[in-house]
């Protein structure tokens, strides 16, 4: 699994080796991403991973 920490610190340091040195508000937009595609991409596994869903007509009430 994708460590959240180590991507945040690859995406600030990108940004600082291209000349760019982030503020505490990038800093919070670049956490709330990361945050935010990791769990979509959690979603998106466990959506993946369930069993395929069978529709059975319901029965008529007698």
């Amino acid at each position: 699994m994708l460590n959240r920490r180590v991507i945040e610190a690859a995406v600030i340091e990108a940004a600082r080796l291209s000349g760019h040195e982030l503020n505490g508000q990038e800093k919070l937009v670049v956490r709330t991403r990361v945050g935010g595609v990791l769990a979509a991409k959690e979603r998106h596994r466990q959506r993946m991973s369930t069993g395929e869903f069978q529709w059975h007509k319901p029965k008529p009430p007698r």
